[in-house]
Parts: structure tokens; sequence; C-alpha cells
């Protein structure tokens, strides 16, 4: 992902300037860095915007509120990117039927797919053939046609679509605007954006 060359960028740039000696360290991704925060194994953590929210709520990936921490900054939108290499699939709705990575069971990424997918009506168990994958191995899976699309969320550009991109031809699938202003109503954690072209 993005989080960890990042974050060793950042850490590099604030022991060299100031006398605040930081390190970056990996981990399991926003709901874990989150966890660590609370249990004091890490002081600073990059988390999802919607993670954060689940958190502070108690709902979702998180059984009871974790409350104990506060916003530094918004470093950089975190796009849900839906990466293809069939170039017929052009919109969420074009997924019905398809077999798609949307994360490992009770991710972020996972919840991000649900959200998605359910602004276009789609049931991510019965309307989909669902495969739960993080998306170095969705990559992967997309190079040797086991898939047909997968929810990648990460900066765009993102590493491992990036490499996919040297092998075969990907397509980001877009959301139209009524689903889009549906998914904004729904979740208010979401926000629109735009990836550039030439990003992959």
């Amino acid at each position: 992902g993005t989080y960890y060359a990042f974050g060793g960028v950042l850490s590099s740039y604030v022991s060299n300037n100031t006398n605040v000696s930081v390190t970056a360290v990996t981990s399991g991704g926003s709901k874990a860095n989150i966890e660590d925060l609370a249990a004091g194994n890490v002081q600073l953590a990059f988390v999802q915007s919607d993670v954060m929210s689940y958190a502070y709520n108690g709902e979702r990936l998180f059984d009871s509120a974790v409350t104990g921490f506060s916003v530094v900054a918004a470093l950089y939108m975190e796009q849900v990117q839906i990466v293809t290499t069939n170039p017929d699939i052009k919109s969420v709705a074009d997924l019905a039927g398809k077999s798609v990575s949307i994360g490992d069971r009770g991710s972020g990424v996972w919840f991000n797919a649900v959200d998605v997918l359910g602004a276009y009506g789609i049931d991510p168990d019965s309307d989909i053939k669902p495969v739960f994958q993080g998306f170095g191995e969705s990559a992967e899976s997309l190079k040797d046609g086991k898939i047909d699309a997968a929810f990648v969320v990460a900066g765009a550009p993102t590493t491992a679509i990036v490499d996919l991109a040297t092998s075969k031809p990907v397509y980001l699938v877009s959301l139209d605007e009524e689903h889009t202003g549906s998914l904004l109503e729904a979740s208010p954690y979401y926000s629109a954006y735009t990836i550039p072209a030439g990003t992959y």
C-alpha cells in the first residue's frame, strides 16, 4: 500500500529536521493502527477516515467506541479504486454477476465495497461472486485472469496496480453522479474525487 512508504518518508524528514526521532513500523492497516494507538504501542498512526469514524462510534469493525485519539492532520485523499482488466466493465452496475475481490471480510476495504455496491443496489453476497483478498493478492488474481475486478483502497497511484499495469492494460471503474450522491448522503465520511488521467 501507500502507508508504509509515506510513513518512511515522513519519519525520515521529521527525524532529520527536528529533535524528535520518528520510526516507521509495518502494521495490519487502519483497524490495527487504531488498536495499537489505543493500546499505547504507537504514538502516531495512519488511519482511513471511515475506519476512524467506525472506531469513534463503536460500529462495524469495532465492538465498542475507541475515543482516546485525536486527528493531527489530513494527509491525502485515499481513493476507493475499482480496478479491472476488462474494458467492458465501465460502471459499478457492470460488476453484477462478476467475480470481484472486495477485500478481506470485515476489513475497511470490505466495508467500502459494501457501501459502494449498496449505492447501486448490488448485494455483495448474492449479486456478485465475492472474493476476499487484500489488494496485493487481488492484483495477482487480475493478472492471472482469476477475477474480473477488485476494490483497492489506497492513495493513487498504488504500487500493486502500477505493477499490474506493466503487464496488461488496466481500467478504473467509475461511479456516476447520481449514485455518488446517494453514497455521500448515506456515508458522509466519503467525498467525491476524480483520479487524474495518466495516473496509471
